[in-house]
């Protein structure tokens, strides 16, 4: 196989295409595929007649991009040639000159090539480069209806690049070329088909993107299809502005929030999440629409930042993965597909990314690609994966914001030819690049710092909502409950168990109650109530309690000791007794008993209760159903054990339901 690079940067257009032919042509000289990454800032028309002039226009395929990479890095302003020599590959290609429907696209470039593929993965590597227009967002149905007309093959390639630079709401953004063979087109697709034969290749992808979370999952409350106008039912401007501040308007903002989208949660057990790239940021409709598009409403997103380290370690991640998938066969090129959007984050470490790849891959290894418009990968790595239909994520898919890699191992000898990257003094030129790249720095410092502030303040204000949306929590769930989910969320566990217990459990009930409220309103039924619950709920803490629920006049609580069961309830009775001096006409009823219970999650799955279960339980309700108002009736040998002294006790034999025999007893009492 032989593989010949060029790299143009002649500011015309035909003379750089020309160049970089001419530079890939002294290695390969009869090429069976020309792969051309032409600089969206060349005159299109100009370049591709230099192309079709310098090599055969029926092997040509690629289009304008943003950037482009070689082996001397990435390079704005160039135009990039790969010429591939190899019969074995028998390249077929096909072409289309409008892709508006893209469920369309698949059978009519299916329909179109000169020869069938063979089937993938039996006698040989089926692979399919594929290049089409920047345009809708809906390039994953086009890929879906691709590969049902040509078998599962995998497809790498991407989408054609504007110039990114003027913003996305610029609609010359938007104007894109595929190079079609002898046709230059605007809205197009061109496909190459090539078999790998299985005895002397191998071939393997890698994809990751190195965006972080810096947000809680949140909800898309509104939304059309792919454009989202409400998150958590903020509209989606104020919830960028939470983090992006409100001074930023207009094409600030618009460059400014694509350092920050969505990502969706990982699906069939895939650690990585699916990210959703801002493309569009209509004010006057007032949303902000995503690529790859899908339906978002409803949908569960978490807020993601880029930042430049994060993006290069994705880079070498996606490279390490990919060259772990080779399985021992010497890598003999490397493809790479980026994204603009990528791109403009490294901003003046744009190269960093190249580099990552090259530092896994080695020097020596023929590297080439370009920024893209969008990403065109496998999820999968090894080939047999990727086009098992069975698995989940297998086949390829449309990402944006990723990186995705394409390493082609070659078990026979390879001739190669590329360009090298060149360190050192570029001279007034390279002096006036680095002076912009500098002031753009500065602008974006400025802005991750307002990012930062406002993220601090919107940490504050969630922190402080947070705290006092605990405290009234905290009110409403059991104390030991509270303290136990605390302990489990800082050990990384999200569930209560169930758990046997060996408590003690007291029932009360408030007596007389019933008649006063058939008498009162129900605001006064619930002032004289917590008159009585809040004084009795403090001894039962204090006594080293926690209160399960209250149940109407009633009131559950547990105990890990007799004697502090016990103790709770002599003061509770001397409570009681204090009240009703000062003109409350209530007594109280107190059943105590011990033993094994269950604590188990009880309900369903939307709304749960942590509570006891169990014939301690049981008893203890029966106790204080069959006690004398003004007293406190406790099993005797959870009595004894307390041994707890009351001024009166009397030793009763209780007939409770669905028992064999009756239970003994102690009524107590304080007179």
């Amino acid at each position: 196989m032989k593989i010949g690079i060029g790299l143009s940067r002649e500011k015309d257009a035909a003379k750089a295409a020309a160049e970089a032919v001419r530079q890939a042509g002294k290695t390969v000289a009869a090429p069976d595929l020309a792969l051309v990454f032409g600089s969206i800032h060349y005159d299109q028309k100009k370049l591709h007649a230099a192309l079709c002039r310098e090599i055969d226009p029926a092997i040509l395929i690629g289009g304008s991009s943003y950037a482009e990479i070689t082996n001397a890095g990435a390079a704005k302003g160039s135009v990039a040639v790969l010429l591939l020599e190899e019969k074995a590959l028998k390249p077929a290609f096909a072409g289309i000159s409008d892709k508006t429907d893209p469920c369309a696209v698949g059978p009519a470039l299916a329909k179109k090539l000169a020869r069938k593929p063979r089937p993938a993965g039996i006698q040989s590597l089926g692979l399919l480069l594929h290049f089409t227009a920047l345009s809708s967002g809906h390039e994953n149905e086009l890929l879906r209806t691709l590969s049902e007309k040509l078998g599962g093959m995998p497809l790498f390639g991407g989408l054609s690049c504007g110039n990114y630079d003027l913003g996305i709401n610029n609609p010359k953004v938007w104007i894109n070329y595929q190079y079609c063979g002898p046709t230059l087109t605007r809205q197009g697709a061109r496909l190459a088909v090539l078999d790998f034969p299985k005895s002397g290749f191998s071939l393997s992808f890698g994809f990751e993107h190195g965006w972080q979370p810096v947000g809680p999952a949140v909800k898309v409350t509104r939304a059309d299809a792919n454009r989202i106008y409400e998150v958590d039912g903020l509209p989606v401007f104020d919830y960028y502005r939470q983090f992006l501040g409100e001074e930023h308007k207009g094409n600030f903002f618009e460059q400014l929030v694509q350092r920050y989208g969505f990502s969706l949660p990982a699906q069939g057990g895939y650690p990585k999440s699916r990210l959703k790239l801002p493309v569009e940021c209509n004010f006057e409709k007032n949303y902000i629409a995503y690529f790859p598009a899908e339906n978002l409403q409803g949908r569960d997103v978490r807020l993601i930042q880029a930042s430049r380290r994060g993006l290069v370690q994705g880079a070498k991640d996606a490279a390490l993965k990919c060259l772990e998938s080779l399985e021992g066969c010497p890598p003999a090129l490397v493809l790479v597909v980026s994204c603009c959007t990528r791109n403009a984050i490294l901003h003046s470490r744009m190269d960093s990314e190249v580099r990552a790849i090259q530092s896994v891959f080695g020097e020596n290894v023929p590297v080439f690609g370009w920024y893209s418009g969008g990403e065109i990968v496998p999820f999968l790595s090894r080939y047999e994966e990727v086009i098992d239909g069975s698995r989940q994520l297998s086949g390829s898919h449309y990402h944006a914001s990723t990186v995705g890699i394409l390493a082609v191992g070659c078990k026979t000898s390879v001739k190669a030819a590329f360009p090298r990257r060149k360190d050192g003094d570029g001279g007034p030129a390279e002096n006036a690049r680095l002076r912009e790249l500098l002031a753009k720095s500065e602008e974006i410092l400025d802005s991750t710092e307002g990012f930062l502030a406002n993220l601090s303040r919107k940490s504050c204000r969630d922190g402080e909502r947070l705290r006092r949306q605990h405290e009234i929590i905290h009110r409403y769930t059991p104390h030991n409950v509270w303290r136990k989910i605390g302990d489990n969320v800082a050990r990384g566990e999200f569930e209560l168990a169930d758990a046997e217990v060996n408590d003690c459990f007291m029932f009360l009930d408030v007596k007389g109650f019933t008649a006063y409220s058939e008498e009162h309103s129900s605001g006064e039924v619930v002032q004289v109530l917590n008159g009585i619950f809040a004084p009795v709920t403090g001894v039962i803490y204090e006594c080293g309690g926690d209160v399960d629920k209250f149940i109407g006049d009633c009131i559950f609580a547990s105990f890990k000791k007799p004697a502090d069961a016990l103790t709770a309830g002599k003061r509770i009775l001397a409570l009681m007794e204090e009240l009703k001096s000062g003109g409350n006409p209530f007594t109280a009823r107190i059943g105590i008993n011990g033993g094994r219970a269950i604590r188990a999650n009880v309900g369903a799955k939307d709304r749960q209760e942590y509570t006891y279960i169990g014939d301690a339980v049981n008893l203890a309700q029966r106790l204080e159903s069959n006690c004398s108002p003004g007293r406190l009736l406790v099993s005797e040998e959870i009595f004894k054990e307390a041994g707890v002294e009351f001024a009166r006790v009397e030793r009763r034999e209780i007939t409770v339901k669905n028992r064999k025999r009756p239970v003994t007893a102690c009524e107590c009492s304080l007179l």
